[in-house]
């Protein structure tokens, strides 16, 4: 299983809802804000949601885009946070995981 498909609710296939594997999107953005602000690391956030070494893959790629000045980063994690939003809601154009994994760069 992969990080946005968990985010999406979606099983591996990229399909089928699997609400046991979900990650919630707003916990997901506050929990970055943490790795970016505050006192957890990137390591601590792998182990708090058992991912997988796919999951991982991708939670550095989004990690490795927060970057730069306090706003910049801020503004990023927001717009993880949107665009994770838009898709649990399968809203066009983010109804699958590679239009997301697109959308955000990854």
């Amino acid at each position: 299983m992969a990080l946005i498909d968990r985010l999406m609710g979606l099983a591996p296939d990229g399909v089928t809802p699997d609400p046991q594997g979900k990650i919630s999107v707003h916990e997901f953005a506050a929990a970055c804000f943490e790795v970016a602000f505050g006192p957890r690391t990137v390591a601590e956030m792998k182990s708090y949601y058992t991912m997988s070494a796919e999951d991982a893959t991708e939670l550095d790629a989004l990690i490795a885009k927060v970057t730069g000045t306090d706003a910049i980063k801020h503004r990023v994690i927001f717009m993880f946070e949107q665009v994770l939003i838009l898709a649990e809601s399968k809203v066009t154009g983010y109804t699958t995981p590679a239009l997301v994994r697109a959308r955000l760069g990854v």
